[in-house]
């Protein structure tokens, strides 16, 4: 699997966003469900970005970012779970995207958004200089790196096809503000949200508000496209509520879907080396194994009908 990094810096907390000619990729040839260990045997590094154009011909490029908080280490094994549990067939590149977003203090959030938006728009630069050839171009995201993506449409030229945002830090209303016309850049942006996500909704409003005295331009308290979907929703915007509550009042929800539950072994609670279940029928699986599904169609291009 390759990996485009824009990480300026190996040290937490201090990284920032390198333009496009100091940005690095890294290849994988590790096999599904080992441990990757970044610059260790099995990792090789190159410092140009060109190299990757080679292999992208007629393929369906699947652009995937981490969000905020994820260590380097554990970026590269939360991308790699994401494109092994996809499965896609040949036709399909996924390219994990790396940019800075450790925390060495929790205040840190109140600048992150800043580097989130910076390597948007260098993954922009990267899409229209070297990824020209690719048949079609999709991104998944998680939680901050929601930014990376909408930075991006903002700044590219090319059409994408699939945009799915998962438990995006956003502004519920950030298709209306920020984000106007963005997406018209896309075929369809999938939002996939849950109201039980307690980091979005007691952490983000506050976090948000301090982040205004760094240049944070959306409305302070607003609540997270992660938790109610976009409001108001352009048509080719779906929102996908995942059936939970934060109030864990109805028996028939789960309860524990979270901000951490989108990415297969994002936290890396569970070993890579657990090979994970083929997605099934919504109904009859766990929130999280639902929002896979959701993902694992998306990148097929057979969307499930869920509300809206």
């Amino acid at each position: 699997m390759w990996f485009f990094d824009v990480r300026g810096g190996p040290n937490p907390g201090t990284t920032t966003v390198a333009d496009l000619k100091s940005a690095r990729l890294h290849y994988v040839s590790k096999p599904d469900g080992k441990v990757i260990e970044p610059f260790a045997a099995g990792v090789q590094t190159y410092p140009d970005v060109a190299v990757l154009s080679a292999h992208m011909a007629n393929r369906r490029l699947v652009f995937v970012t981490h969000g905020y908080n994820v260590r380097f280490r554990d970026s590269f094994n939360a991308l790699a779970g994401v494109r092994q549990f996809l499965s896609l067939d040949e036709s399909y590149l996924v390219i994990g995207v790396l940019w800075p977003g450790e925390s060495a203090t929790p205040i840190n959030y109140m600048w992150e958004h800043k580097d989130a938006m910076a390597a948007g728009t260098r993954l922009a630069e990267f899409v229209d200089t070297h990824c020209g050839a690719a048949a079609e171009v999709n991104f998944i995201s998680h939680s901050l790196g929601a930014r990376v993506g909408l930075e991006c449409l903002k700044a590219v030229k090319r059409r994408f096809r699939e945009v799915c945002l998962t438990a995006p830090a956003v502004n519920a209303d950030a298709f209306a503000k920020r984000y106007k016309g963005v997406e018209v850049k896309a075929e369809r942006i999938s939002v996939l949200a849950s109201r039980a996500d307690k980091v979005l909704m007691l952490a983000y409003p506050p976090g948000n508000f301090a982040a205004t005295a760094f240049g944070e331009i959306d409305a302070p308290l607003t609540a997270a496209l992660g938790r109610t979907g976009a409001s108001p929703r352009p048509v080719s915007v779906a929102n996908y509520q995942i059936p939970s509550t934060f109030l864990w009042l109805d028996p028939a929800v789960d309860r524990n879907f979270d901000h951490m539950d989108y990415y297969p072994g994002q936290t890396m609670k569970t070993s890579p080396a657990v090979a994970l279940p083929e997605p099934t029928d919504r109904n009859n699986a766990r929130p999280a194994q639902a929002a896979r599904h959701n993902l694992w169609h998306l990148m097929t291009h057979a969307l499930p009908p869920w509300p809206r």
